[in-house]
């Protein structure tokens, strides 16, 4: 129980790893405030976390708006509470083409959603964190955050991104006791997973990244990497990048 009565942000939490990192702070004895687009999966799962004895609060907002994001974090710091960590989990993919055939539209939302998704997430959660005096923000980026992605280059443009505003936000606060660090996951058995196989077809030349031997993750697997950086056990880890991949993109 690392996180027993204390209260979490996690950005895109109605379904795979986001679904996968509430329950198990929930599970930890964390109250869980999370956000999604989609209410019903939202209540679903915090019914789910309810029923399992767990605390979990969902609020419908969108990454793209900043004061949606500061309603969450206002949300979970009512009346003096203290974030002890956030998440910042929300994105989305697109189909698979050449670099030149990505529409300015498609680009548009990538970028809207994964980076500055990300930027107005964190700009509301630093603030009060900085005020305690401690917080730990783990930002969800991707394997495609350290090398090429043939077919998806906004998305890993975006992934880049993610990585490089994390650990230049890790060295601005890292003297103040804020701790900003990057999971970077393999394929998983997410929805988002399944529409990248059903938008390929057999064409696997165009799943970058590869697929591990053991298969995808499990997100429950991947949100143990998440849960340790945000608590105390990863106190003198920030600015770092954690791949969880199986292996695929080992050398």
């Amino acid at each position: 129980m690392r996180f027993l009565a204390k209260n979490i942000v996690v950005t895109g939490g109605t379904s795979g790893l986001g679904e996968a990192i509430v329950k198990a702070f929930a599970g930890e004895g964390a109250h869980a405030f999370f956000c999604g687009l989609i209410d019903s999966e939202g209540k679903r799962v915090e019914d789910e976390v309810r029923a399992a004895g767990g605390t979990a609060t969902y609020l419908h907002a969108d990454v793209r708006d900043d004061s949606a994001m500061r309603e969450l974090v206002q949300r979970a710091t009512a009346d003096g509470a203290i974030l002890h960590a956030a998440v910042n989990n929300a994105g989305i993919s697109h189909s698979a083409a050449r670099f030149a055939d990505h529409s300015l539209d498609v680009i548009g939302d990538i970028l809207d959603t994964n980076v500055m998704g990300v930027w107005h997430a964190m700009r509301h959660q630093i603030p009060p964190m900085l005020e305690a005096g401690e917080g730990s923000i783990v930002n969800i980026a991707s394997i495609l955050s350290r090398s090429g992605a043939a077919w998806m280059a906004p998305y890993g443009m975006s992934k880049h991104a993610v990585l490089g505003l994390s650990k230049s936000a890790a060295l601005d606060y890292a003297a103040h006791g804020l701790r900003i660090n990057v999971v970077s996951p393999g394929p998983m058995q997410t929805p988002m997973f399944e529409r990248a196989l059903e938008d390929i077809g057999d064409d696997m030349e165009k799943f970058a990244g590869g697929i591990p031997q053991s298969g995808p993750a499990d997100p429950a697997e991947v949100a143990k990497t998440v849960l340790h950086l945000a608590s105390d056990e990863a106190l003198s880890i920030t600015g770092a990048n954690f791949i969880v991949d199986g292996g695929v993109s080992t050398g």
